[in-house]
């Protein structure tokens, strides 16, 4: 059922998953309290990172469940993970610079912290904007329309095409060549370094309708005390969220894996929207995992060729 009076609502999406929604025209969540307040006829506008703009905004249906791998980040895991699926369909696209357009909108409170309010799903700490605020935007769109090549919007290192010396290098593994692992490359070394360290380790741990990354236990019928999240892009809020709730329902200890550039983001959050849990999360960058799984690694088979 459409609502009479509509509400106006942000999301963040990365380039590859913006291009799947507008050529399918359709977009995804990840948790259900989402779909109970966002709902049939209520509009998205699509922040894109990279862009500092608002690029579309889509009218969307109803919700149903998501059958199959769809968006860009869920088929690097290969797996389902926003189950929450929709129609929408595109009203206007466009270029709406927000930081160009930061001084007219009401939402944006502090004008210096304007990036603060695109994150979290929904952005504007999960609020819908005013219906003034919306037509500023959309009429940005309608004036600054999008360029016939949208590639030409991102740095060359989040296009589609390889760097010369990407494709010179490509008998080796894409985390090679890019300098940071893939998610479930990071994931599964944080189960190893579980087992090593002689704990009980599971990936893709279930909570409720989430699943962790990894947690860790202490024994095989307790409830996790460890529990992480590998977030190198995109979504902290969901991210914590779920960390959040390990830590409500069992006590865990929380650890966000990340990158050094999305650190102070993290921390923002841990600091507002999460900061009942700051003083026990930890935010751990990817290389000190990686370093860490390395030297584990080494001690083990060390004590194993020595017979300890």
């Amino acid at each position: 059922m459409i609502t009479l009076s509509p509400s106006y609502w942000i999301f963040s999406a990365t380039p590859e998953n913006w291009e799947i929604a507008r050529k399918q025209q359709i977009w995804a969540v990840r948790t259900k309290n989402i779909t109970q307040k966002v709902v049939n006829g209520d509009f998205i506008l699509l922040y894109v990172s990279g862009t500092k703009s608002f690029c579309a905004i889509m009218q969307i249906e109803d919700w149903f469940p998501a059958t199959q791998v769809t968006w860009a980040d869920e088929k690097e895991e290969d797996r389902i993970k926003y189950p929450y699926q929709t129609k929408g369909k595109i009203v206007q696209e466009g270029l709406a610079n927000l930081i160009e357009l930061s001084p007219k909108l009401r939402f944006i409170e502090n004008k210096r912290k304007w990036g603060i309010y695109v994150r979290g799903t929904p952005g504007n700490m999960g609020r819908p904007i005013p219906e003034s605020d919306y037509r500023i935007i959309h009429e940005s769109m309608k004036t600054n329309p999008l360029p016939k090549d949208i590639t030409s919007l991102f740095p060359v290192s989040r296009r589609k095409v390889r760097p010369k010396v990407e494709r010179e290098v490509a008998e080796e593994p894409e985390s090679v060549v890019l300098g940071i692992p893939k998610h479930n490359e990071i994931r599964d070394m944080l189960s190893e370094i579980g087992k090593l360290e002689g704990r009980i380790a599971e990936t893709e741990y279930p909570i409720d309708n989430l699943r962790l990354d990894v947690i860790w236990k202490t024994i095989p019928t307790g409830n996790p005390k460890w529990a992480f999240e590998v977030q190198l892009s995109g979504n902290f809020y969901e991210a914590l969220t779920k960390l959040k709730h390990a830590w409500d329902k069992w006590n865990s200890r929380p650890f966000l894996v990340t990158t050094n550039e999305y650190e102070t983001q993290a921390r923002w959050l841990l600091e507002g929207s999460f900061h009942e849990m700051k003083d026990d999360a930890r935010i751990v960058n990817w290389e000190k995992i990686v370093k860490l799984h390395k030297l584990l690694k080494g001690v083990h088979e060390i004590k194993q060729d020595i017979r300890l």
